[in-house]
């Protein structure tokens, strides 16, 4: 068996299956069996933290055991600046790079559960984008023709499709404000207004008999204990005003002028 002394990472070629190679750069070992070329990281004692740097390796298992609540004091993190993931001590994931579900034709991940829900989500000002999702039929191109493959969900990455919920939409509906993006002009030089709710009826807290309704294109009614109280109708030819019950209704359907030259009404 020989031992060979390098100053970095040996190639397969570089020992043989009864060579032993020692990176004292690294502190790393390296030795071959007839299926590859394997490695070791050594600790490094002049240091408090034990690291073990994989490099371009990957880590797979199937399961991990770990004899104290949660890692311990173990920390998986990579060395690099940017995409930096870690894992560790003080119960913290920290993640300089995207997390992404595994790609399917429609979302089938979760972020939580009904039973495992997350406590607080902290988001930057606009944050929320709900994605568009839908169903269609794919096609395949070969040379000059197209095979239509079958009728799948899919998700739609165009912007244009999205929803956004930002953190002003949320304060504007905090304040009672509607967060509508539909601009109308309202008469009376009142031009380009958005803060502009479309209720088909607004009720009472309390009573789900008393509300104001707006089913039907000009007309407004006002109901009070189930009876149709305060009637404004525009609606087709009708032209009236109505207030109060059948028994003590007054109907305005005309014009009413009145004048005064002195006294009082």
């Amino acid at each position: 068996m020989g031992i060979k002394i390098k100053y970095q990472d040996p190639k397969s070629t570089d020992f043989g299956p009864n060579d032993i190679v020692i990176n004292v750069r690294e502190g790393t070992i390296f030795y071959k069996s007839e299926k590859g070329v394997f490695k070791l990281q050594g600790d490094n004692l002049n240091t408090k933290d034990d690291i073990i740097n994989f490099g371009e390796s990957s880590i797979f298992a199937s399961k991990g055991f770990f004899e104290k609540p949660g890692l311990g004091k173990l920390v998986i993190q990579s060395q690099e600046s940017l995409n930096r993931f870690k894992v560790g001590h003080t119960a913290t994931l920290e993640v300089g790079g995207h997390i992404l579900p595994k790609n399917t034709a429609s979302p089938i991940y979760d972020l939580g559960s009904p039973n495992n829900p997350w406590r607080d989500l902290f988001l930057s000002p606009s944050s929320l984008h709900f994605i568009k999702t839908g169903r269609g039929i794919g096609f395949s191109q070969i040379e000059n023709g197209f095979i239509i493959e079958k009728y799948v969900l899919f998700t739609d990455p165009d912007p244009l499709t999205r929803t956004i919920l930002s953190k002003e939409n949320v304060e504007d509906l905090k304040a009672g404000r509607t967060i509508t993006t539909v601009v109308k002009d309202l008469g009376g030089g009142d031009t380009g207004k958005s803060n502009i709710i479309f209720p088909e009826a607004i009720m009472h807290p309390n009573d789900d008999s008393t509300f104001t309704k707006y089913t039907t294109a000009g007309r407004v009614g006002q109901f009070v204990g189930g009876t149709l109280f305060f009637d404004q109708n525009r609606n087709g030819d009708n032209n009236y005003i109505a207030l109060g019950a059948a028994d003590t209704q007054i109907r305005i359907t005309g014009t009413i002028t009145a004048s005064i030259d002195g006294g009082s009404f």
